[in-house]
């Protein structure tokens, strides 16, 4: 009996996944600087590492300067950029990272945030201040404010793009605090998970700008020595300069998931100099962890086990009525495909909730005949307590066809065919031209004619059977009885 319990042990540990069965490895990081946390509450802390020394940002400032261009200025906004463009606190040189910008040219404040947050370009940066704060001083303001408005204590900025100064510093964890809060931003997360944006060209730069994202877990370069892109990766931003070393601000999704990933300081030293694995370590390091929390530190539960709404139904426009149920198309959400992924006291919120969970059908378009059966519908998105737990692709349970149009007998404009100018017509098109319509309006009619007529035929004859018992009638009475 032992030996067989021992088999069955042996058996359960070569099954286990590696992740499951171990802490992760943490020490084999050499990253000086770290935090990881959960992105939408950064006070759970998963691991961290000297997450409260000051380190220097380099581009990751950017991400402030990012949610303060979207949260006091238009995007749409079009104007002419100047000389800041070239580098106000230092120039620009070969050495900056720029998304192109040449003074005297207009752009709009969207171009700008796009070249700020994907090809790290100091010269959008210093436009940006410009415009937004209206002037860097007045745009360091701006930061300094939020930083202070986020709990980030720890925290000061001198710049909106990062470049090198000893008074310009931020922590591991500030970073989580400020990352977490943009992320809450829409707009900020598209920009950050676009993989190439085009600026165009214009009257002083006659070539379009395209911008590719330089943050190696959204896209690879071919040159790379290292397999960096990470499937679940929605952003955020890369640093690199000789004070702060190697950088990398990440987030990652995940069934609903998100959590973060923060490295600092990451330099040649700590890998003996070999330039390729300094630079692509990061983007390695953070696809790893997440890979591990997401399977480790999150719990899940799946639609079905909620027992989530996946039937629904809709009025159709223009529908034949026959192919309707009860006059409704009926839709369905295919929850058994849902995994919900969140912290253990959320999945068991959840649970503990279910019969509470709402579902708010979100079509793409009006729905109008014709309809194919399994089209795509739009979403039903769950919510629990305003908070959205999932959402569900919803189709359409079958097919509805157009109701065929009937049209009215009006006068329709005579057209003539002509085998040349002033000639006399070949073919007139007009009233004489029937369509069904009038076909069947026609044939109504002589229906309607035939009934009367035969009403009235047997009227007649009705009338003329009681002439003819009176007739008789009377000629009975008047003959003698005997």
């Amino acid at each position: 009996m032992k030996r067989f319990l021992g088999i069955l042990l042996v058996l359960a540990v070569l099954l286990t996944p590696a992740a499951a069965r171990a802490d992760y490895d943490y020490d084999s990081i050499k990253t000086p600087n770290m935090i990881v946390t959960d992105a939408d509450d950064p006070s759970v802390v998963f691991y961290e590492r000297a997450a409260d020394e000051k380190v220097y940002p380099a581009s990751t400032t950017k991400i402030m300067t990012c949610i303060i261009a979207l949260e006091n200025g238009n995007l749409d906004d079009e104007f002419m950029v100047g000389e800041e463009v070239l580098g106000t606190i230092v120039t620009f040189t070969s050495y900056s990272s720029l998304m192109g910008l040449q003074p005297g040219e207009t752009v709009t404040l969207r171009d700008l945030v796009y070249g700020l947050m994907l090809v790290s370009g100091n010269d959008a940066a210093e436009a940006i201040a410009k415009h937004v704060g209206g002037s860097l001083e007045g745009f360091v303001s701006l930061m300094n404010a939020k930083a202070a408005e986020l709990g980030m204590t720890n925290t000061h900025y001198t710049n909106p793009h990062g470049i090198q100064n000893a008074d310009h510093y931020t922590t591991a964890r500030d970073m989580a605090k400020l990352t977490s809060y943009a992320l809450q931003n829409e707009e900020f997360c598209d920009i950050i998970k676009t993989l190439t944006y085009t600026v165009p060209a214009n009257s002083v730069r006659t070539t379009p700008l395209e911008l590719n994202n330089a943050n190696r877990l959204l896209r690879a370069v071919e040159s790379d020595t290292l397999q960096t892109v990470y499937q679940y990766a929605i952003g955020v931003k890369t640093g690199d300069t000789d004070a702060a070393g190697k950088c990398l601000v990440a987030a990652a999704e995940k069934d609903g998931a998100r959590a973060l990933v923060i490295l600092y300081g990451d330099k040649a030293d700590l890998y003996n100099d070999d330039k390729d694995t300094t630079n692509l370590a990061r983007f390695v390091n953070a696809a790893s962890i997440f890979e591990y929390i997401f399977a480790n530190e999150y719990q899940t539960v799946t639609g079905t086990e909620l027992g989530l709404q996946s039937a629904f139904s809709t009025g159709v426009v223009n529908a034949d009525e026959e192919d309707l149920q009860d006059g409704q198309l009926t839709m369905s959400a295919d929850v058994s495909g849902v995994t919900i992924r969140a912290l253990s006291s959320k999945i068991e919120a959840y649970r503990a909730a279910a019969s509470s969970i709402t579902a708010t059908v979100e079509l793409t378009t009006e729905v109008q005949a014709p309809i194919i059966a399994g089209q795509s519908m739009g979403l039903v998105r769950y919510e629990l307590n305003g908070e959205t737990i999932c959402t569900a692709p919803l189709t359409a349970d079958f097919a509805v066809g157009e109701v065929m149009e009937i049209k009215s007998l009006e006068p329709e404009e005579t057209a003539v065919v002509t085998d040349a100018p002033d000639s006399t017509p070949l073919i007139t098109k007009g009233h004489g031209d029937w369509n069904t319509a009038k076909f069947l309006t026609l044939a109504f009619i002589l229906l309607a004619v035939l009934l009367i007529a035969l009403i009235v035929i047997f009227a007649l004859s009705e009338r003329k059977r009681r002439y003819e018992r009176k007739r008789r009638a009377a000629r009975a009475h008047k003959r003698p009885r005997y």
